[in-house]
């Protein structure tokens, strides 16, 4: 069964149990199964988002959509009492309470299905999302998508972080990656996009994609692979750029060339809880190339240390201190 499917039961069955428990009369049955339903954590959270909005019912009372909806209910209920006069008790709702149960259950229904869907990851952690349509994204560290599938659009919106997309082609639902003020359009393709305050770097790995920024003519940009867009730059331009580098990321590798020791450092600590601290900063212009791990905070360190006379000491909190160099002209590899 596919994630939105899946959802979407969910969310029906929770109107249900909403419904039948706030009846006049609930039997043994009714709270046996209820309780087994609620095992499943996703349900639970499910139920407690409907118990919410439920509280706070005289506040959506007053919205034009629930009135409509609450004034449908009794019609309906009263329509149901008149038809069915006997099944009226134990299976439905009872007056103006159960009327304003329904449609409290139909108006969350109708809401929460065209709510996008989240997922992230935490700091260190990768994860791929296999989507409805066969498409599949790939989280890095402390990343967060919201993403809405409909029946015209697939639509992703990259809150933080970064993630590799590769996209089932669809000549009738484009895939939109949204991420910022920048937003991808691709049909069927892989590329990846990380996001910078309100703009995005855009790698394109195969296949095609279409770029803006806002509105205005002159920030639109086509891209072939092999090339990479940053659009939280004054002058953003398409330029070529080195793609295993780029994207090792997506196979749990940091890749290094020509790189300032500065801004290696600050990507070692994007996977990490326990961040290195650079107090040699008079090193952090050195240049440095290397391949690591993501999350190997000790062996980049140790690289460091084998080139520079570099003390690491560990602070109380868990974090990394290197102090204790000198700046020079090398170029080092570090591995």
């Amino acid at each position: 069964m596919t994630t939105e499917a899946d959802a979407d039961i969910r969310r029906k069955e929770t109107a249900d149990w909403f419904a039948r428990l706030n009846q006049r009369k609930v039997t043994t049955a009714d709270v046996k199964a209820f309780s087994a339903w609620r095992r499943d954590s996703r349900n639970a959270e499910s139920f407690d988002r409907m118990q919410a909005m439920w509280d706070a019912s005289r506040t959506l009372a007053d919205q034009p959509e629930m009135a409509a909806l609450s004034a449908d209910a009794r019609t309906r209920a009263a329509s149901r009492r008149r038809a069915r006069p006997r099944l009226l008790g134990v299976l439905a709702p009872v007056g103006a309470v159960g009327a304003a149960i329904a449609a409290l259950s139909v108006g969350w229904w109708l809401w929460s299905a065209q709510q996008p869907t989240p997922y992230l990851t935490q700091v260190g952690e990768r994860r791929v999302v296999q989507l409805a349509d066969g498409s599949t994204i790939t989280l890095d560290t402390d990343s967060r998508i919201d993403v809405r599938l409909t029946g015209g659009r697939r639509l992703v919106t990259l809150v933080t972080g970064q993630a590799r997309f590769d996209v089932e082609g669809d000549p009738d639902r484009p895939f939109v990656v949204k991420a910022g003020d920048t937003e991808v359009t691709a049909l069927g393709t892989s590329f990846d996009v990380r996001r910078f305050g309100t703009g995005a770097r855009v790698v394109l790995v195969e296949g095609r994609v279409d770029v803006r920024e806002g509105e205005q003519a002159d920030r639109r940009w086509s891209m072939q692979p092999g090339q990479q867009l940053v659009t939280s730059v004054p002058r953003p331009r398409v330029v070529t750029t080195d793609l295993p580098a780029a994207t090792s990321w997506a196979a749990g590798r940091l890749t290094f060339h020509e790189t300032p020791i500065g801004v290696a450092v600050a990507e070692v600590n994007r996977y990490t809880r326990h961040p290195i601290e650079l107090r040699a900063g008079d090193i952090s212009s050195i240049r440095v190339s290397g391949v690591f791990d993501a999350g190997d905070v000790e062996g980049f360190v140790a690289a460091l240390r084998d080139l520079y006379p570099l003390t690491a000491e560990r602070a109380e909190d868990g974090h990394v201190v290197l102090s204790g160099a000198s700046k020079n002209n090398l170029t080092p590899d570090l591995g």
